[in-house]
Formats: C-alpha cells, structure tokens, sequence
C-alpha cells in the first residue's frame, strides 16, 4: 500500500482545503494518506468524507510542535480530537501562535514592513503562522518568494523571528498517548541535533511511550533512512514515510510502500 503520512491543508500551513488535499493525494497515485496539521485537528472530518468518496485509505493525525533546544515535531496518529484535554489544547495553541502572529507583525513594522493581521487571515484558516505571515509578505511586494521571507526575516535567530513556548517531546508523545493515539517522530532528518543527541532524544522519547519514527521523509537518501531504521529496529519503533506537503508549488506529494506494521498500527491493514 503506498501512503503518504505527512501532510497539511489551510487548517495549518498548507494552501490546499482537506478535500483539495485527498484529491492531490489520489492524483499523486497514493492508496492512504494522513493529514497531519499543526497542532489543530479541524480538518479531519472534512479529509476523511473526501478520502471516503474517493476510495482512499485515511488516517486522522496532528503534528504537535515541542521544543527541547531544537524545535521537535511529534506526529500523533489516531488521536481521540473529541477529548476534552486535546479541545483545550487546540484552543490554547490558537490563541498562542495569533499572538506570536501580532508580536511578529510589530517587529517587522520596525523594518519597515506594514501587515495586519487581516492580510495574514487571508491565508490562514485557523492558527496563523510564519508561513501565512510570509505568504502576506509576498503579496505586499516586499519579498519575492516565501524561502527568502523565511531566510531574512522568520527562520529561527532571523531579526523578525519570534520563539513560543512549546511543551517537551515527551510531553508531546505522553499527551498523544493518553489521548489514544500512536506517537511518531517526525523527520528526525531535519533536527538540528547531532547523531548521538538525536539517538539519546529518540531514546528518552521511547521511555515515555514512543511508537514510531519518520524514517523516509520527503526524497532522503537510502543510507539515511537506513540510519533511522535501524534506530527504530533498536528502540522498537514502526517506520513511516511523509513527504510533509503543503502546496503543489513549494512541495511534493510521496506515497511510498510501508511496511505491515506500519499499516497495522495506524489501522490501515
């Protein structure tokens, strides 16, 4: 079965709605797919229907932001989003990234650059981002593409860039947990973390209930998706592939084989 298991619609940072999302995902040859926003599950209901009409294999995800001196994404697969705890955290989170989104709108202001935060809801359906905030840059003409909003300005040490407080990876994974879903690390290729602190997050990350890691992210090589499958072999962790789609224009969509395993856990088997 070939899925993909990492992907966001404009519930996130993505520019596709749900629907858009699973018809992307049937175009793109893949049997399952999973939408994966940030930290918001609003999208699911309307994915899942969609996936449904098309004859598509879905699985319902959330991609927890933490933070433990690198920014960590956990993926949460099968997550109860009815639970009171997790409606209190999807609400908490909103009201937290719109006001970074007003704190990052008054540092640009300095430099020069004028948004509201109107200009950004026109790209944001919910949970307004760097990406919605680079997006209305880009509009207002004062830079040229979404990569050099984020290189100049948003990225993490640029002048414009805002930190928030995110819970811990093992947090993230024990919330996941406790709310019925599967915990998976999300591209470990991408932390900021040398080989021996990845393994040591990966191993801590385990002790509170990890289930699996993001071994084939996006076009990885395979000398590193070997690497992280052996970690996963060694800490017992299921493998799972995402290419992290958000647009037709700035990436790809990568339904790849996964193993039984994989299937069985997220209930795709």
């Amino acid at each position: 079965m070939k899925v993909d298991l990492h992907c966001h619609s404009n519930f996130s940072d993505g520019e596709l709605s749900p629907c858009e999302l699973a018809q992307y995902a049937k175009q793109a040859g893949a049997d399952a797919f999973a939408l994966t926003d940030h930290d918001t599950m609003c999208g699911v209901n309307e994915a899942r229907i969609a996936a449904r009409n098309l004859g598509l294999k879905f699985v319902a995800g959330v991609e927890i932001s933490a933070y433990c001196g690198a920014n960590v994404h956990v993926l949460g697969y099968n997550v109860n989003a009815a639970d009171s705890r997790f409606v209190a955290f999807e609400k908490e989170i909103s009201e937290k990234r719109e006001e970074r989104a007003v704190r990052t709108l008054a540092v640009l202001e300095k430099h020069g650059m004028s948004l509201t935060l109107g200009d950004v809801y026109k790209y944001a359906r919910r949970n307004p981002s760097r990406a919605h905030i680079a997006r209305a840059l880009v509009a207002a003409g004062y830079e040229r593409d979404i990569r050099s909003c984020f290189s100049k300005w948003l990225k993490e040490g640029a002048p414009c860039y805002i930190p928030t407080d995110f819970m811990t990876p093992e947090q993230a994974v024990s919330f996941i947990r406790a709310l019925g879903g599967k915990a998976v690390l999300a591209h470990p290729v991408r932390l900021k973390l040398s080989e021996e602190e990845c393994e040591n997050l990966i191993a801590r990350m385990s002790g509170c209930g990890l289930d699996g890691i993001e071994a084939s992210y996006k076009f990885s090589d395979e000398q590193t998706v070997e690497r992280y499958r052996a970690l996963a072999e060694k800490y017992s962790l299921f493998v799972t592939n995402g290419g992290d789609f958000h647009a037709p224009d700035r990436s790809v969509f990568v339904p790849r084989e996964v193993g039984g395993e994989t299937l069985s856990a997220l209930g795709l088997k």
